[in-house]
């Protein structure tokens, strides 16, 4: 035989030996599959031993399929998850997917460093899962009790992110994110969500009914890890100017007859202005904010722009205040200003003593709005 037919055949016979092994192990790999339960939301609420679990999968094409939901308790996420884990019959749990870490909002107020620390160590979830605490419930009676047999917490969270991608009256923070805001500024915002009845009607059964979903709420505002505070979705509108996440949304002003008009905020930025004294520290601030918006609504038909403009000007600035004011009574720097007045002036910012951190709660501020209003949607119109 010469030596390139034996090489030859050599390689022919070991390709034919590795497909009939990896045939096999797809095949098996495949069975496996099929057998997985993928868990997509992840809820953790506080407990008598420690963690409360709570876990489900997106719900299925067809009415056959429903929401799976698991719940276990443990000493910590670790344990809990294992006796989920011990305890699904039918099905192994396969965790490599989960897209929304929900925390509850007493777990919350003791603090979500453990959380942050398991996604941190986990070989299951990763540091770009988005992170929301919810407002006024346990993480559990959303991820057990939200939805039909249809639909259930995983949908709602991706409507919630879908809902807030383009919008400027909140935003969705990953696990990175927010250990990157605690570590720099010892602050971070984390998108806040409520339970609330759907909008949607289940007409299955023999009477309608609405099913609970989740729906945005603003921010929670964490400090050193811990809950301290809430913001409004009005009041979102104000972080999203001061954090450059201006997005479309809806704002309502009165006319001069006291009716409603409908705003859409259609852009802006937001400038900050140090004002140093003659030793170097920092002495006030200015927040010079710029908006843009066209009339959506009215109900009066001869509407006067300059006067809704000057309507919408007084709003954001009282927007803009509210925020500015619970980061200086909180004693939370979650807008990061520390980071953005070090880009302008990095020698005067290290050269503060004291640094920022202690001087911003008494810091004057001074906040002024211009905006310019168009009368209709049209896109010639727009700024």
């Amino acid at each position: 035989m010469n030596k390139p037919y034996g090489k030859a055949l050599l390689l022919s016979f070991i390709i034919i030996v590795s497909l009939c092994l990896g045939g096999c192990g797809l095949r098996d790999q495949a069975r496996e599959v099929d057998q997985l339960l993928v868990v997509q939301s992840m809820g953790l609420d506080s407990g008598p031993q420690g963690v409360l679990l709570s876990l489900s999968s997106a719900g299925g094409s067809t009415p056959d399929s429903p929401p799976v939901r698991l719940q276990s308790a443990g000493e910590s996420i670790t344990t809990a998850l294992e006796r989920v884990r011990a305890g699904a019959n039918e099905e192994e749990l396969f965790c490599a997917h989960i897209g929304h870490l929900l925390i509850g909002e007493e777990a919350a107020r003791q603090g979500i460093r453990p959380a942050l620390d398991y996604v941190c160590r986990s070989g299951d979830l990763r540091l770009s899962v988005p992170l929301y605490i919810l407002r006024g419930n346990t993480a559990r009676e959303a991820v057990l009790g939200a939805g039909d047999e249809s639909f259930g917490v995983c949908d709602a969270l991706d409507s919630v992110d879908a809902d807030l991608r383009s919008r400027g009256d909140g935003h969705t923070a990953t696990a990175s994110d927010i250990l990157r805001d605690l570590e720099r500024y010892g602050s971070a915002l984390v998108c806040a969500v409520s339970l609330r009845p759907s909008a949607e009607e289940d007409r299955s059964g023999e009477t309608p009914k609405r099913p609970e979903t989740v729906v945005p709420e603003g921010y929670a505002v964490l400090r050193d890890g811990v809950l301290c505070g809430w913001l409004d979705r009005q009041q979102a509108i104000g972080v999203g100017f001061l954090t450059g996440n201006t997005g479309v949304c809806e704002l309502t002003v009165t006319d001069q007859a006291g009716l409603p008009v409908t705003l859409t905020l259609t852009g802006g930025s937001c400038k900050l202005e140090p004002r140093w004294d003659e030793v170097g520290q920092l002495a006030a601030l200015e927040v010079n904010v710029e908006a843009q918006a066209v009339l959506a609504e009215s109900k009066a038909g001869d509407t006067e722009l300059d006067y809704l403009q000057m309507m919408l000007e007084r709003s954001l600035s009282e927007r803009v205040r509210q925020v500015l004011q619970m980061s200086k009574q909180w004693r939370a720097d979650f807008l990061g200003l520390e980071g953005k007045l070090e880009r302008q002036a990095p020698g005067k910012m290290r050269a503060m003593t004291p640094g920022f951190a202690a001087c911003w709660p008494s810091l004057p501020l001074t906040v002024s709005v211009s905006a310019h209003l168009t009368g209709t949607g049209d896109v010639e119109d727009w700024p």
